[in-house]
């Protein structure tokens, strides 16, 4: 019956695409989109063709799609930007600043006002504002979270079992209590573990904007525009002090700043309860799917929108295209096409996926993740997933949850700038690198505070961060002034 259904679809399909369009070939133009993906993507090829039967007639444009892997993706980054191969449009993860600074990102302004009317209907001017650099429009954000609070995430199986109220947790120490009842009933399990293994700090975000690369903050949710040294600040010992006493009372593992083993995995093997992790609406369920067990959150802070949170993705043109303005033009419909946004996010009806009777989505009968030939597992990259229709699983009404969430979020001060870091370069990798000789250590309790963090301050000092928060505060007046 499966075989039946997909080869019923496939036909469908065929007709679909072998159907006449209102544009003339000659009139049709190709642009080249790179993307990454992580899932299966053996189908892309059915993908791109539905896709351009619709901006074939829509707005007279191709695409040439080619999807890299993860890894792929890093590797030939800067080969994209170099304009050795014709690149029209990709999405990029924090790197268009440095694209700009190599002069591999087009202006998009004036194609932004003459092709990309319908991305305004969706996307509020101040978080655009994000994409400019220098007074120049350079990237384009996807429909995302702009805002993030930080968050215990834990296992509510668990809490749910014992009988434990959480209801009253607001701070770090509140959680102290629920670990200890929790350790009492579960004595081989690790009550708290990092966020990333130690590839990552614990806490590269509280309720400061971290400015990029958090070599000088601005506390206090960005309210203010001094730019000072976060590892000086009382609010991070007090953190770090508290991340101690954790680790002496046994709640985190003795391994943590050497363990490399992601919570995700250690929480759904069984040998966790709770971690730290970034979030916005939908979180949850989110971390219910990646943990294999009924998960619960608590914000310890509000939603904070950053420069940061907003360029994470964003949409961009290289200097080397040959149709910016079809690209602009594709750009716009991806972002306003329901169609084309299931496409992206799903695949093709009948074949990747099936409507079910409550309106969303999931794989077709008799079928499971393993056996679905698109399914990229980067809904997150594509410019606005939420006019798509929903998976089975996802939060109900994210759209516009997420549109709440991000609305309400504190903005920082500093939001739509962006720090140039050419003059201090070698002050920035020489602060990176005593960054991570000495903070995951302290971030995790895993060191005595006392010793290590004025070591910590020293070192910074010695590697010249004065030098970057001096310069950043010159560029951020600057900016502020203008």
């Amino acid at each position: 019956m499966k075989k039946n259904k997909t080869a019923a679809a496939l036909a469908a399909l065929a007709l679909l695409l072998a159907a006449g369009t209102q544009a003339n070939a000659e009139e049709v133009k190709t642009i080249n989109m790179y993307t990454m993906g992580i899932g299966t993507t053996t189908d892309s090829q059915l993908i791109q063709d539905a896709i351009n039967e619709i901006s074939r007639e829509k707005i007279g444009v191709e695409i040439n799609w080619t999807i890299l892997d993860i890894g792929q993706w890093f590797e030939q980054y800067n080969l994209l930007l170099s304009g050795s191969e014709v690149v029209d449009l990709m999405p990029n993860m924090g790197g268009v600043a440095a694209g700009v600074r190599q002069g591999a990102f087009l202006e998009l302004e004036d194609l932004y006002a003459e092709y990309g009317q319908g991305i305004a209907e969706y996307l509020d001017e101040e978080f655009l504002k994000a994409g400019y650099i220098n007074g120049h429009l350079y990237g384009i954000p996807n429909q995302k979270d702009f805002a993030a609070t930080t968050n215990i995430t834990y296992r509510q199986d668990i809490i749910d079992e014992l009988g434990l109220d959480v209801s009253g947790v607001a701070a770090l120490e509140d959680w102290v209590p629920i670990m200890e009842a929790v350790q009492e009933a579960y004595p081989d399990m690790t009550m708290f573990v990092s966020n990333g293994g130690n590839s990552l700090n614990q806490w590269t975000s509280y309720d400061w904007d971290k400015l990029d690369d958090g070599l000088g903050v601005l506390m206090n949710y960005g309210e203010e525009a001094t730019v000072v040294n976060l590892y000086e600040t009382e609010e991070y010992e007090n953190l770090v002090r508290e991340m101690r006493e954790w680790y002496e009372a046994g709640y985190v593992a003795k391994d943590t700043a050497t363990a490399t083993e992601v919570y995700s995995a250690l929480i759904k093997a069984g040998n966790a309860f709770c971690s730290i992790t970034t979030g916005n609406p939908g979180l949850a369920e989110e971390q219910t799917q990646n943990c294999g067990y009924p998960m619960g959150t608590i914000a310890l802070t509000e939603p904070l929108a950053t420069t940061l949170n907003v360029t994470t993705m964003l949409w961009g043109i290289p200097y080397a295209s040959a149709e910016p303005e079809a690209a602009m033009e594709f750009l716009n419909l991806m972002y306003t096409d329901k169609d084309i946004s299931n496409l992206l996010n799903y695949g093709i009806e009948g074949i990747h996926y099936t409507v079910q009777e409550d309106g969303t989505l999931y794989y077709p009968e008799g079928t499971e993740a393993s056996d679905c030939t698109y399914h990229p597992e980067m809904t997150w990259i594509w410019p606005n997933t939420y006019i798509a229709d929903q998976w089975a699983a996802a939060t109900k009404d994210l759209g516009t949850k997420m549109n709440e969430f991000n609305r309400s979020a504190k903005k920082s001060i500093a939001m739509g700038w962006t720090f140039d870091s050419t003059t201090v370069a070698n002050e920035v990798t020489a602060c990176t690198n005593v960054v991570r000789e000495y903070a995951f250590g302290l971030e995790v309790g895993a060191v005595d505070v006392d010793e290590v963090l004025p070591k910590f301050q020293q070192a910074l000092k010695d590697a010249g961060i004065d030098r970057i928060i001096a310069e950043k505060q010159a560029q951020l007046d600057a900016w502020l002034a203008e």
